[in-house]
């Protein structure tokens, strides 16, 4: 049995990676209405735990939305997250962009 089941999805923000969430009181986060943050902050350098609590608080198409116009994701980040979402690279919005120390 997942340790999560029983979890309301406010119960399961509170449960999200202190560490990951550093400038942020979870405390005062409001899964709907910081969802486009809570999502991109897990895919840009979230742990497996708040992974698997992104899966129980939004739907796959929340999550893809989001996922696919993050402006700047680590390739390794999109080969992964297109692999988990079944979709190509190349829908990413940020695929093929190089981050702001490579170019100047």
């Amino acid at each position: 049995m997942n340790k999560y089941n029983n979890l309301s999805k406010q119960e399961l923000v509170l449960k999200l990676t202190k560490a990951v969430f550093w400038n942020c009181d979870l405390e005062l986060f409001d899964y709907k209405r910081d969802k486009d943050y809570i999502i991109k902050r897990i895919v840009e350098c979230g742990l497996e735990n708040d992974e698997i609590i992104m899966w129980k608080l939004f739907t796959y198409e929340e999550i893809k939305n989001v996922a696919v116009n993050i402006e700047y994701l680590e390739k390794e980040i999109i080969t992964y997250m297109a692999f988990v979402l079944n979709i190509k690279e190349e829908e990413f919005k940020c695929y093929g962009v190089k981050p702001w120390y490579q170019k100047c």
